[in-house]
């Protein structure tokens, strides 16, 4: 019987994994998984021969010991545990309705079950093209967010579509019958970054935002089943986070779109929305924890303390 990758932070096969992965074909797909491969072969031959890890360094731990902070491996193993669970409607609409509301904030939806029954798939590190109003937008106001004169120059051997390349989303719920998503954002200890190469003032978290907004074209596997206008974002962290949010600048981001729709409008500005849309994207957008994974099934997160769990 195939070995689990780790029991602790990947409690999964190879081939279990091998079918949350998109891909042109089957080696393309276990490149992504050998990640996950390696990184636990390196924690276990680091770990085996130690009886204690007490005053080994920071600095001689940090690669082989990834694992244990890695956003990868913890959204995995929160995601799937929750997927293959026989209740798993149950445990997502626990999830969705602590997270959104009781009642989708989306049209043409009036209950989390009718957002989740049907053909539901799960993919990890999907990759999803940048939206082409953006890099269209971006090519004639290049000057105007970056003005390092190499990165300009640069940018003048690019076609706009090589701008800004493809969105690696860390996870991705897709009901494939009626369009329903839910695009996850996943931090562990890192923070989100500030910006893209040609562009200042692009965030990771509008980023996302953005690519939500956006129909998934010349992407196969179910991801183009995604229907924009049912599609939820929802930024996934270590609860001590959620509460202590002025600690990160996804925290600051996070307040400010879910409060002032109108900072979305400042950090979209190519896309031509009504306040009223932009106020309705704005309730599309979620906070969730790894407790809260952990809660709704016990073991989820099974490398939490107790002290941590909510």
């Amino acid at each position: 019987m195939p070995e689990v990758i780790d029991k602790t932070y990947l409690p999964f096969t190879v081939d279990q994994l091998l079918r949350h992965f998109t891909g042109d074909d089957e080696e393309g797909k276990r490149k992504q998984v050998e990640y996950y491969v390696k990184s636990a072969e390196r924690y276990h031959q680091f770990m085996s021969p130690r009886a204690s890890m007490k005053g080994v360094s920071v600095t001689e731990s940090k690669l082989p010991r990834q694992i244990e902070k890695d956003e990868r491996f913890w959204t995995v193993t929160a995601l799937k545990t929750v997927y293959e669970d026989k209740h798993r409607t149950a445990l997502l609409e626990n999830l969705l309705s602590q997270t959104y509301g009781k009642v989708p904030p989306l049209i043409g939806i009036s209950t989390w079950k009718e957002c989740l029954t049907g053909n539901l798939k799960l993919y990890f590190e999907a990759c999803l093209p940048s939206p082409r109003l953006y890099v269209n937008w971006l090519a004639s106001n290049l000057k105007e967010r970056q003005m390092i004169p190499y990165v300009q120059d640069a940018a003048d051997s690019h076609s706009p579509r090589r701008l800004e390349g493809p969105t690696h989303v860390d996870a991705l719920l897709v009901n494939l019958q009626n369009g329903f998503a839910w695009l996850i954002e996943a931090k562990v200890l890192s923070d989100v970054s500030p910006a893209i190469s040609f562009d200042n003032f692009r965030n990771q978290i509008a980023r996302n935002i953005d690519v939500m907004l956006e129909k998934t074209l010349g992407v196969e596997e179910g991801l183009e089943k995604r229907d924009p206008e049912k599609t939820l974002f929802g930024l996934l962290t270590p609860k001590l986070f959620k509460d202590y949010r002025t600690s990160r600048l996804y925290g600051w981001l996070m307040g400010e779109y879910q409060k002032y729709p109108e900072a979305l409008a400042r950090d979209l500005c190519h896309r031509n929305l009504r306040t009223a849309q932009w106020a309705a994207i704005s309730r599309r957008l979620g906070w969730v924890t790894f407790e809260d994974f952990n809660r709704v099934r016990p073991g989820a997160c099974p490398w939490l303390k107790p002290s941590l769990r909510s």
